[in-house]
């Protein structure tokens, strides 16, 4: 396969993420899109290995890498400092109080991946093949997929019928 007919594909394939994303939201079903994701993402890693030419070089990787980096630095200083702000005039607004404690678990969290994937890199060495990365992101995905099922289940929930408050 050429590099160009992959691009293609891969532009066909966001475009068609985008029209289930936004089919998924106004239907309010979203395990379809978290399916659609773990499939795409599959067939986008199988496509990338019969491409014959040469997708990245050495460079691209160094400046990914930099790049990377550099934006979880500053996504971690702009969320810090907006959560120090919001929950310093929490008693101006209550929302605020929330807004700043997400901020603060979504920059954890970031960083401890940062630091599990940066430590799974110089640990261990891929294959050609990449079938270790391919399974751990099947693990993650089926992880994904049950924790979903059970947060967006709709089960056990308060239930309003005939102005009665029901437990579901």
């Amino acid at each position: 396969m050429t590099l160009k007919k992959y691009q293609n594909i891969k532009l066909i394939i966001v475009v068609v993420i985008a029209i289930i994303f936004s089919q998924a939201i106004i239907y309010q079903n979203y395990l379809i899109p978290l399916a659609t994701l773990v499939v795409s993402s599959l067939i986008l890693i199988l496509l990338r290995r019969r491409v014959k030419e040469v997708v990245a070089d050495e460079r691209d990787y160094l400046n990914a890498g930099k790049s990377a980096s550099w934006a979880i630095q500053v996504y971690s200083w702009i969320a810090v400092v907006m959560m120090f702000i919001l929950y310093a005039f929490k008693n101006l607004n209550p929302t605020y109080e929330p807004i700043a404690i997400t901020l603060a678990y979504s920059t954890c969290t970031l960083m401890l991946i940062y630091s599990l994937f940066f430590k799974f890199q110089n640990k261990v060495k891929f294959s050609n093949s990449k079938t270790k990365f391919i399974i751990l992101v099947v693990v993650l995905s089926l992880f994904g997929a049950i924790f979903s099922l059970r947060l967006f289940s709709g089960e056990d929930n308060w239930v309003c019928q005939n102005g009665q408050w029901v437990k579901h």
